[in-house]
């Protein structure tokens, strides 16, 4: 059977996804910024800087960087990947970043903080937690349908991403140890 430690990870992915080197993009000069014992900048407009993500997070949202379209998941990239994924024949698992779930979080979240003091970020938010669970359920369905199938290769694996890999892994126990308990001869009558 699966435990909590299966899933225990979780926190960990969220760990290495706030700690990773991530590349911004200054939007404005500014000088010397202090966070704790390390400090960064000066920056210059348009200077691209690699920081780890909680202070690339804070430089966003404190308007001194922005995103770069590539690492960016905003409603219309979530909405193309739900066109992915809902294609009525497609039966393939398409791969995603490996910490989608940790920026699709973050998405959530800020659509939501958005939405407060802005009406149109509330239908937005709305639709993306529409968009959201359909993703998930769709690729729930998918993984299920993976881990009763004969053992998977790496590049099927490789289009999951760090959480469902957790789920395959956890329900591919389950499976094994179901099929060994009826496909073993019982002893007893």
């Amino acid at each position: 059977m699966y435990s909590q430690n299966d899933f225990s990870s979780f926190d960990d992915y969220d760990f290495d996804f706030r700690n990773r080197t991530v590349k911004v993009i200054a939007v404005r000069e500014t000088p010397e910024i202090s966070m704790g014992e390390t400090t960064f900048g000066p920056f210059r407009a348009g200077q691209e800087i690699d920081a780890p993500r909680w202070v690339a997070e804070e430089l966003v949202r404190s308007g001194i960087a922005k995103w770069r379209e590539e690492d960016k998941l905003d409603l219309a990239t979530l909405s193309k990947m739900h066109w992915r994924e809902t294609i009525p024949t497609s039966r393939q698992i398409p791969a995603i970043e490996a910490d989608f779930y940790q920026k699709l979080g973050r998405l959530l979240t800020d659509l939501r903080i958005q939405s407060r003091s802005d009406p149109s970020k509330g239908r937005d938010f709305e639709k993306a937690v529409q968009l959201s669970k359909d993703i998930v359920n769709c690729r729930i369905r998918k993984i299920v349908s993976l881990t009763a199938a004969p053992a998977q290769t790496e590049d099927v694996l490789g289009n999951l991403s760090n959480e469902e890999r957790t789920l395959y892994r956890a329900l591919s126990r389950i499976i094994i140890e179901w099929r060994n308990k009826i496909e073993s001869p019982r002893t007893e009558l």
